[in-house]
């Protein structure tokens, strides 16, 4: 029995209806083009993906004819349909999802009669080629070749096609025989959509290791801002202890409270005073002891090396209002 004139195949309806299993069924779903990918590298893709991913090609008209049916928010995905696509269906977040997209991408050669995408510069120097038919291949695919000690060299620098611009076949077979592979090649992002929202690749595209380091920087100014402000946390609280030690021991020292922990530090202390004192005055005012004391202790100080010492106190000063300052500027970025 013929089928009915306008009666869709059945394969075209099961096709449909798999698309809009894969939008309502996944959190997140993305359009991905595959042209330039070989069947054996999206072998290995699928393979790659099972466990986290469904990975699904049929015809552009029949995703928007799925799309269409859902209406609603999934039809912002329709201004992305184009060229070959796939459907990747995940639980994966977005950002997660295009991070792994964006490692099936190998490094490839460009083919004759491509579009290239980049300008492809090959630079001067020496090739692994001797003499041979190789430097004529070479100089038609217009890089300057020449023969020097036994071995072809590239004379100079040169674009040999720039973006935009159709590949020739003499200039991918130099390219080729350079292994020069100019273009990566894999499932490229177009869209990825979740929930209502649409994600671009320049969205996506996030150097995760920048943000990293963003983070560390926040927490490194804002634990300094605590600590100088005596912020008592699970973080602060062995800093701020250790601190407030050192600063009761200072001040012991400094107001001669004599405790045994700092008894041995204000003896020498008072030691090294009466040393300056000894240095400063004339040697006939000594006894002695005094005298042989005097004698092992450095010269006294230089004014200009105390004018020095003045120099660097204030610089030292300075830096610790700096830190100040940018510890309260990353408190402010790291909690707005």
């Amino acid at each position: 029995m013929a089928a009915v004139r306008g009666t869709p195949k059945p394969w075209k309806v099961q096709a449909v209806e798999e698309v809009k299993r894969l939008f309502t069924g996944y959190p997140v779903v993305a359009l991905v083009s595959f042209r330039g990918v070989t069947a054996r590298q999206m072998q290995d893709i699928r393979r790659n993906f099972r466990d986290f991913a469904v990975i699904w090609v049929t015809k552009n008209t029949l995703i928007e004819k799925a799309l269409r049916s859902l209406g609603g928010d999934y039809e912002k995905v329709l201004d992305y349909l184009g060229d070959q696509i796939a459907i990747v269906a995940t639980q994966l977040n977005p950002f997660k999802l295009y991070k792994k997209l964006e490692e099936t991408k190998v490094p490839s050669p460009l083919k004759p009669g491509q579009v290239s995408p980049v300008d492809v510069v090959v630079e001067k120097g020496p090739t692994s080629f001797p003499p041979g038919p190789v430097i004529g291949d070479l100089q038609a695919g217009g890089i300057p070749a020449a023969i020097e000690k036994g071995k072809i060299v590239i004379e100079e620098t040169v674009t040999v096609v720039k973006a935009g611009e159709v590949v020739k076949p003499e200039v991918a077979r130099a390219l080729e025989l350079l292994e020069v592979k100019p273009v990566k090649l894999g499932l490229d992002v177009r869209v990825v959509y979740e929930n209502g929202v649409v994600f671009t690749p320049d969205m996506l595209a996030i150097d995760a290791g920048k943000v990293f380091e963003d983070f560390v920087d926040a927490y490194r100014k804002a634990l300094n801002l605590a600590v100088n402000a005596a912020y008592v946390a699970p973080e602060t609280a062995e800093i701020l202890i250790a601190k407030a030690v050192m600063d009761a021991r200072n001040l012991a020292i400094n107001a001669a409270i004599f405790e045994k922990d700092v008894i041995e530090d204000i003896l020498a202390k008072a030691h090294g005073e009466m040393l300056s004192l000894v240095s400063l005055l004339p040697p006939e005012a000594l006894d002695e002891e005094l005298l042989n004391l005097r004698s092992a202790v450095p010269a006294q100080v230089s004014v200009e090396e105390k004018k020095e010492e003045a120099v660097e106190e204030e610089k030292e000063e300075e830096e610790e209002e700096e830190k100040e300052e940018e510890a309260l500027e990353g408190f402010g970025a790291l909690f707005g």
